[in-house]
């Protein structure tokens, strides 16, 4: 063999060896991605088991104040709901045989009982004290529960993603070992409701809703690039060479988009009403208290002839009060009328409007005009709520309809602050919300 082809041998064998190599080195990579999506997979289920845990516990502190048969079914069917997505997270998780097999159990009780119970109240049967009491204990558990995977969560936050870890974490953790064993009450509730039939829903809003046109800007004419500039910056006190256009928005609410500093204002082409402003910076502190806030908010709408408005809630957050606003005539509140507005902390300066939802759904009502008396819809209410407030207020339905009822603000169970919406026509209980309230604002679920 000549020196020339020894040199082409060991040149070929070297390349080969080079490019094993970097199939190796490519092969190794791409499984370690997978590995890694793995594990971000593994942590988002867990993530969503406690969000879906902390659903089931919202819905079933709903269940032991709702009265009538459409709110119970309702609320068992968002329970059926809830369950079956933690259920689903469960599976999801690197467990092995026997781990977690209390919580397992737990969800799937839930999931079994809360359609029993949709079944139960759809033929028209109320509930029985058995099975309140199985409610009770369903609730105290996924408290305890939401508790032992908050603190789970934690320890994942805490620490850096690193392969594996995930199934390392849940396998050291003995949860079941916290939790109580499953009361012989619950496994009798479950047992005994295993013939059901299987109920269809459809989640609370349909995404038709977006389809739906500004009933406020029925009949308006278009308005021009000029007129809606002048508009926007009488709206905020600006000078008009102070707005600058930058584009137009379509869809269902076409607006006018201008720009000035790190302001962004929207006006609606048709009827030119301001519909929208943020302001992009962000407080440095809060110097404001919330009430001083709620009075810059009551004087930027004042100022701009929208006095026919009364406060609901607030929340505040990185030194910002966003407080919402819902269009109030002859003692009755109006909520798919909704104005949120967002005042700086540091100053009182206004940094968000947002008027959409006024603009989608006010309109010239006809007269609002109870069936029942506020005593006879107050009578409706469970015997575990004690009534502090109640007044007439009109909501939507999921159907984008508008139901007139009588608002009842609840004391329950503890601390539990419940609003109950009864029909006012029928006496059916049409919503039920827990509303909290704390230093951040108050809000319902």
């Amino acid at each position: 063999m000549t020196r020339r082809r020894k040199i082409q041998i060991a040149s070929v064998v070297a390349a080969a060896f080079v490019a094993a190599g970097g199939m190796a080195a490519n092969g190794y990579n791409l499984a370690a991605q997978y590995r890694t999506d793995l594990e971000y997979g593994y942590r988002r289920a867990f993530s969503d088991l406690g969000d879906y845990v902390s659903g089931m516990e919202t819905a079933l502190i709903k269940a032991s104040y709702a009265n009538t048969l459409t709110q119970q079914n309702a609320i068992a069917s968002l329970l059926m709901k809830e369950a079956s997505g933690a259920k689903s997270s469960l599976a999801s998780l690197p467990t092995t045989s026997g781990s977690m097999e209390t919580v397992q159990k737990f969800v799937a009780q839930v999931e079994d009982f809360s359609a029993a119970v949709a079944s139960k109240v759809s033929r028209g049967e109320a509930l029985s004290d058995d099975d309140r009491q199985t409610l009770s204990s369903l609730e105290q558990y996924a408290s305890l529960l939401h508790d032992n995977l908050t603190e789970v969560q934690k320890e994942f936050d805490a620490s850096s993603l690193h392969l594996g870890e995930t199934k390392q974490i849940l396998g050291n953790l003995d949860l079941d070992a916290s939790l109580p064993a499953i009361s012989q009450s619950l496994e009798t509730a479950a047992a005994d409701f295993k013939d059901y039939p299987t109920l269809i829903y459809d989640g609370p809003f349909s995404d038709h809703i977006s389809q739906l046109k500004p009933k406020w800007l029925e009949n308006r004419s278009t308005v021009s690039l000029e007129n809606a500039r002048r508009t926007a910056a009488a709206f905020f006190g600006l000078q008009e060479t102070d707005l600058a256009y930058s584009s137009s928005t379509q869809g269902n609410l076409p607006t006018y988009n201008f720009t000035g500093g790190s302001r962004r204002i929207s006006v609606t082409q048709q009827g030119g009403l301001v519909c929208s402003l943020i302001d992009s910076r962000t407080p440095a502190e809060a110097v404001l208290t919330f009430e001083e806030a709620s009075e810059k908010a009551q004087e930027f709408l004042a100022q701009n002839g929208m006095d026919s408005l009364t406060e609901t809630y607030y929340v505040i957050n990185d030194n910002l009060c966003t407080i919402q606003y819902a269009y109030a005539e002859n003692d009755i509140t109006f909520y798919p009328d909704l104005i949120k507005v967002t005042v700086a902390l540091d100053d009182g300066s206004i940094v968000e409007y947002d008027g959409s939802g006024y603009l989608m759904n006010h309109h010239d009502r006809a007269a609002q005009t109870p069936s029942l008396t506020k005593e006879d819809a107050q009578s409706r209410l469970s015997p575990e709520l004690s009534v502090e407030a109640g007044r007439l207020a009109v909501i939507p339905t999921p159907g984008l309809d508008e139901l007139l009822c009588y608002e009842f603000l609840c004391k329950g169970d503890g601390e539990d602050q419940v609003l109950v919406y009864v029909n006012a026509a029928t006496g059916m209980e049409e919503q039920i919300f827990l509303r909290l309230q704390g230093d951040g604002g108050v809000l319902v679920i």
